[in-house]
């Protein structure tokens, strides 16, 4: 059984190896550092997880995951969203509908911590790229997070997106 020691450890080695790995990739280029990174994570999360009740969940939302010419802003709240079907924000309110959850959406890490302080979640369902995603993961720790890397289809912070099916499979393991 891991301790908090050894896991602190390993995260730090972890996210060691992705830096080193990640100086001269780009934004959409696979990094199996930060995929074997996540997946130990995701796995640490949902073993502690097991067998325990989580009340609160906070899923945050990096804000390019918005469609860029929607004249709606979601930042402040995500209700703002008319579920016009060009991003998949529509998608989460419908989630915030089906489970306890809330969800947030993040302009930088900065944000992301504050929507933690304000929340005080048993666990967070973060989404983003995996630069941030991987730095934000490791800079909360010990903080429960779990990680959804999103899908940049151009370039990155533009209309990103996420599998929403990934989302769906994740929230039935932990309700």
């Amino acid at each position: 059984m891991d301790t908090f020691f050894f896991t602190k450890l390993k995260y730090k080695l972890y996210y060691f190896m992705f830096l080193l790995s990640e100086r001269k990739k780009e934004q959409k280029e696979t990094n199996r550092v930060a995929e074997r990174f996540l997946t130990y994570n995701n796995y640490t999360v949902f073993s502690k997880l097991k067998g325990k009740k989580v009340k609160k969940v906070l899923i945050l939302l990096p804000h390019c995951i918005q469609n860029y010419s929607c004249p709606f802003k979601i930042t402040s709240d995500i209700e703002n969203c008319k579920k016009c079907g060009q991003c998949v924000i529509g998608d989460f309110l419908n989630i915030k509908s089906q489970y306890p959850v809330e969800v947030k959406i993040a302009t930088g890490g900065t944000l992301a911590r504050k929507h933690i302080k304000d929340t005080k979640p048993d666990l967070v369902m973060a989404v983003a790229c995996k630069r941030d995603l991987i730095s934000g993961i490791y800079d909360a720790f010990p903080v429960k997070i779990i990680g959804v890397f999103n899908e940049i289809p151009g370039e990155p912070c533009v209309n990103t997106t996420v599998s929403i099916n990934k989302i769906y499979e994740y929230l039935q393991k932990i309700f």
